[in-house]
């Protein structure tokens, strides 16, 4: 049975360099973006990619919440199954969007469609569920009980980004702990630095990448993710943390159960929803 692949953030960059390679797997993509020329052109690449399948666009902009529970319901609409899940959008942001971009939108999408993704691993293979992480959260400041509250990262792009770093992870653990035993299989990777659109807005790490040794092109920083969207469930261990293909350190505190426990609880109330999906 051909699988059905929902990417974020994938109208440029690894999202849509991991799309092209997916398709050309021969998955169907469902693509997620907010600038619709470039989900348009990145449509076009997927087709062109691998054999003719039902590829879907759905533009979003995972700043606006509403547009996260639309898109959902737009997913659902076109397939009744979701054998991969790639939480790829991000950037970098000031204040709580951030936080709601990187964090809030993929955990909430996540659980408006883990009955999509059980129905798939009614077949008797795990889903699975890909967050793009970063090493960023090794100087994130993350409150887990409360992590859209106005506080110094705020006023900082760089260290607000790393706290939504750390909440990738932490939901990456906690997902594990919950939903393995549904037939979901959680993941997360560190691309590396990429040559991609991710901070032009940040003029020092624009400048960063004028030194290509530093930065690898998006096709081989997804390669990780095509790796965990493929790979022989018995290679890859439930909310495990991966970088070049090999597993990956991330500090203690994006890696603590209790943390991990506690920032759940909290972006269910941040994401202000008491209808989603039952996990249980």
């Amino acid at each position: 049975m051909t699988r059905v692949v929902v990417v974020t953030g994938a109208s440029a960059g690894i999202g849509l360099a991991a799309a092209k390679r997916l398709a050309a797997h021969g998955d169907r993509i469902i693509l997620l973006g907010r600038n619709a020329a470039r989900l348009e052109a990145a449509t076009a690449a997927v087709r062109a990619a691998g054999p003719d399948l039902p590829h879907t666009a759905i533009r979003a902009d995972f700043a606006d919440p509403a547009a996260v529970r639309g898109a959902a319901e737009r997913i659902r609409d076109a397939c009744d199954r979701v054998d991969v899940l790639v939480n790829n959008a991000g950037g970098l942001f000031r204040g709580a969007t951030t936080m709601q971009v990187n964090h809030l939108a993929g955990f909430e999408l996540s659980h408006r469609l883990l009955d999509l993704m059980r129905a798939a691993a009614a077949d008797g293979r795990p889903a699975r569920l890909i967050t793009t992480a970063s090493l960023a959260e090794a100087w994130g400041c993350l409150d887990v009980d409360h992590p859209l509250r106005r506080s110094l990262w705020h006023r900082s792009r760089w260290l607000a980004y790393g706290s939504s770093k750390q909440a990738n992870l932490l939901f990456t653990l906690e997902a594990a702990r919950r939903w393995t035993g549904l037939g979901v299989l959680p993941t997360a990777f560190f691309p590396g630095l990429v040559r991609s659109r991710f901070a032009m807005t940040s003029p020092l790490f624009m400048l960063g990448k004028l030194v290509p040794v530093l930065f690898s092109s998006p096709q081989r920083a997804a390669d990780t993710l095509f790796w965990l969207a493929t790979a022989p469930e018995a290679d890859l261990a439930p909310g495990g943390y991966y970088f070049l293909r090999r597993p990956f350190a991330a500090t203690p505190r994006s890696t603590s159960p209790r943390r991990a426990a506690r920032l759940w609880q909290a972006s269910l109330s941040a994401a202000g929803q008491d209808d989603l999906l039952p996990e249980r």
